[in-house]
């Protein structure tokens, strides 16, 4: 037998001891047959429209015409009141399994039958309107209490989740509308023993009142939740739309670079050295592994932009005419445009953009100076100007190292950052493993090419690389 089974039938026994041992009690001679069937009626009218919970539960008023039903003829009444309420549960709004009909008679029979003992043992005077109240609101608590905890059970052990968080969800708001519900049905015991069935009748529009309060609270409840059900549904699949997008120009991307490097390994080598200088130069500078991490990746894709530039203008042996340099400089722009579909590449796109910016304001796209232009973008122009001083081109021989450290030098403060410089240069004087840099250089560089590179499953990720 499951544990749900064994809670269940648990529950149906305690509600059969209860009816036992509460019918037992019953006195006859208190009992008003007129008034009986008025508030068996009221409860079996009331139960037949309930007002349906979140999960798998659901409420009805018809607690009041329970409490009217103890307070005026005892605990045996008001239990079998309830019983009535179950058995049209049992029909409402459709016909329920045995299970489940077992299940809320035991529940609405042993919740009747502690709250009618509750109210018993208080005994207040009859006609003492105030100490009725207050035997009822303890009566009504609970009956809310042992309703709602054993509802809340059996939700939890049938789903398999936490009782307090299913109790939380479905009940933690009802105590002070159940409370209200309870004032009802004292009103209408108070009023049947002051003025008769005119006064039931008289307080049964607040009943209705108080139906009217639980249907409209969960229809607005209801029609919130559907909303934002149907906002997170749009959201996912704007978000899964998204991610298929990004993966999509990360695949594009890392394509273009590797066709660069099949294309033209010179390049790529040159890449891998401006790379590797960068990252030295901004440990050197104390820069955060963020930063570093963006100077990587704005390393491995400052030239990505060339890609748009005609191969004829790149080998040109010659000077470029205006039009030809005109091509050149688009490739910064080209590149960040590139780059900008890519929300992940967020922060590499401002240094492809302006890696060719000068310090003096000179430079291009956009003619920024000094500390408008990224602090990564002017460390990898100084080590991209290296890179390319000291490697051989179709126009000129490759320059030796000292002549191109003094040719830094000579442009700090007019096209380079003068601290970047001898930052640059320091680094590239103390290096001592220079015979092994090249094999250093294009390692990282083979590495960075695996952050962007599309996984077997499909899936892309940018790896934050450490040097």
């Amino acid at each position: 037998m499951s544990r749900l089974t064994m809670y269940v039938a648990g529950v149906a026994a305690l509600g059969a001891v209860g009816l036992i041992q509460s019918v037992q009690g019953i006195d006859l001679v208190r009992i008003d047959p007129l008034m009986l069937v008025i508030l068996v009626a009221l409860a079996a009218l009331t139960q037949r429209m309930p007002v349906f919970l979140f999960r798998s539960s659901a409420i009805s008023v018809s607690f009041a015409s329970v409490i009217a039903s103890y307070v005026l003829f005892g605990t045996g009444v008001g239990v079998l009141v309830s019983l009535v309420q179950a058995l049209v549960n049992s029909f409402t709004p459709k016909r329920k399994p045995l299970v489940k009909a077992a299940f809320n008679s035991g529940s609405l029979g042993t919740s009747a039958f502690v709250a009618g003992t509750i109210y018993s043992a208080l005994s207040p005077e009859r006609g003492d309107i105030a100490a009725t109240l207050g035997a009822v609101a303890l009566s009504a608590l609970g009956y809310f209490l042992v309703n709602t905890g054993l509802t809340a059970g059996v939700i939890a052990l049938s789903e398999r989740r936490s009782f307090f968080e299913v109790w939380r969800t479905n009940y933690a708001w009802m105590p002070v509308n159940f409370l209200a519900t309870a004032a009802q049905g004292a009103a209408l015991a108070l009023a049947s023993q002051a003025l008769g069935v005119f006064g039931v009748l008289v307080f049964t529009l607040p009943l209705g009142v108080a139906w009217y309060s639980f249907r409209l609270y969960m229809s607005k409840s209801s029609e919130v939740r559907a909303r934002n059900a149907e906002l997170q549904s749009v959201n996912d699949m704007l978000k899964r739309t998204n991610d298929r997008l990004e993966e999509s120009h990360l695949s594009v991307i890392g394509a273009l670079i590797g066709a660069l490097e099949a294309k033209e390994n010179a390049r790529a080598q040159q890449a891998a050295q401006t790379m590797t200088q960068a990252v030295a130069v901004a440990e050197r500078l104390g820069l955060s592994d963020d930063e570093i991490a963006a100077i990587k990746l704005g390393a491995l894709f400052h030239d990505i932009g060339t890609i748009g530039v005609p191969e004829s203008v790149l080998r040109k042996p010659g000077s470029l005419d205006e039009r030809e340099w005109s091509e050149v400089k688009a490739h910064a722009t080209i590149g960040a445009n590139l780059l900008s579909n890519v929300p992940m590449l967020e922060r590499v796109r401002p240094i492809v953009l302006s890696h060719h910016e000068r310090y003096d304001g000179t430079g291009y796209p956009a003619g920024l100076r000094e500390d408008q232009i990224p602090l990564a973008a002017q460390i990898i122009a100084v080590a991209d100007a290296y890179a390319a001083m000291t490697a051989e081109r179709p126009y000129r021989p490759a320059m030796a190292s000292k002549a191109a450290l003094k040719e830094l030098r000579a442009n700090a403060g007019t096209q380079f950052n003068p601290v970047v410089v001898e930052a640059f240069i320091s680094t590239v004087v103390g290096d001592r493993r220079a015979a092994h840099k090249s094999e250093d250089s294009k390692q990282i560089f083979q590495q960075a090419l695996q952050a962007i590179a599309i996984r077997s499953d499909g899936t892309t990720e940018v790896v934050n690389l450490k040097v």
